[in-house]
């Protein structure tokens, strides 16, 4: 028999856990885990068509697993949505007017203040969710139906 671990045949082998694995080691490599003093391998319960095995003190219990559910959005389609023209002033006025500096807007809506330099300079058109963001903290008016 080999060690799992460095290779070596040896005839006695010990069972040991090394970072959360069982491994079959020789006398050498048993130092690098914890011994494993009555070892067997616990069965895998697997999920039954849509239902799922709980365990408890003396029977299984069988409870129906949860189907995600959609989150109520917006009748809205995304692509019949387009940021205001004039977003890149809109945003930087409103953002001076409250009195943050780029860096703190940006850890705020959680953007990265490179981002938010670009969209007020209007080099770079916010995507939808970023839009819908900003709007959420600077209360104004960015995404519009065309």
């Amino acid at each position: 028999m080999e060690c799992e671990l460095c290779g070596k045949k040896t005839d006695h082998l010990k069972k040991v856990k090394i970072d959360g694995a069982v491994m079959a080691v020789c006398s050498n490599c048993e130092k690098f885990g914890t011994p494993i003093e009555n070892y067997r391998n616990k069965p895998v319960v697997k999920s039954v068509s849509s239902y799922s095995l709980t365990n408890t003190s003396t029977q299984p219990v069988f409870i129906p697993q949860q189907k995600p559910r959609k989150k109520p959005g917006r009748e809205t389609d995304i692509d019949e949505l387009e940021i205001v023209p004039d977003y890149a002033v809109l945003i930087r006025e409103t953002r001076e007017k409250t009195g943050l500096t780029q860096d703190e807007f940006a850890a705020k809506i959680k953007e990265k203040r490179t981002s938010i330099a670009a969209i007020e300079r209007g080099s770079l058109k916010p995507d939808i969710k970023t839009a819908r963001k900003i709007e959420l903290f600077l209360k104004i008016k960015l995404v519009e139906k065309f």
